[in-house]
């Protein structure tokens, strides 16, 4: 992650502002039903381990049924502690428990041979190719990704003259993500020995959708 995206999100971008936003857009909503369906598609064995990789907030949770997460050991991971401390609370009005892992993909600290990892519109944020190397080397039994695709024409990952919070508006005057092309992340996951076993695209505010790929180890 470059220096201008790790202080947006460690120091200028706040908790109410990226809930905010995210929920506005259709992304928090479409993220979360991606990730029931990933879980529903590999069923993750009762007492499995499921990592959530970028968990920022924990946002997710309130658009979800806890009793979906309730039968695995679960791991929640980001950066910010602040955001993992909105997140824990989230888990506990849900009555859930986790791991909660202040923690860098890129050099990460997850406990390697997870069931399902799991990681939504956390690779824009980062060097995506190192990203998936980190992941595959975590040798998860299946993997499920989120990534943003935008219609066509916008190249921007940020929708040109869409009015966002404060802290945001902030953060990304020097902070840009860049957008993973999709034929090139299933490419690369293949490369580490991981297939796409199934694809759903997710239609969100401004023509953009969230697309979820789910990958398998061979």
């Amino acid at each position: 992650m470059d220096s201008s995206l790790r202080r947006a999100w460690t120091e200028i971008i706040t908790g109410d502002d990226l809930d905010q936003h995210l929920a506005a857009i259709g992304q928090a909503q479409a993220g979360a039903e991606l990730a029931c369906t990933m879980l529903r598609s590999t069923a993750p064995p009762a007492g499995g381990r499921v990592v959530i990789a970028g968990a920022g907030t924990g946002q997710m949770l309130d658009f979800l049924d806890p009793d979906l997460l309730r039968p695995f050991r679960l791991t929640f991971t980001d950066l910010n502690p602040v955001f993992l401390a909105r997140l824990s609370e989230r888990l506990a009005r849900g009555g859930l428990s986790a791991t909660i892992l202040e923690d860098d993909i890129e050099r990460t600290a997850i406990e390697p041979a997870p069931d399902l990892l799991m990681a939504t519109l956390l690779l824009e944020q980062i060097d995506w190719r190192r990203g998936v190397e980190a992941m595959a080397g975590l040798r998860p039994a299946a993997c499920g990704i989120v990534i943003q695709e935008n219609p066509a024409g916008m190249t921007s990952g940020i929708t040109p003259g869409r009015q966002r919070p404060p802290s945001m508006a902030k953060a990304f005057e020097s902070a840009h993500i860049t957008l993973v092309p999709c034929e090139e992340l299933i490419a690369a996951f293949a490369a580490r020995s991981y297939a796409c076993r199934e694809t759903w695209p997710r239609e969100v505010a401004d023509g953009k959708k969230l697309v979820g790929l789910l990958f398998v180890r061979r």
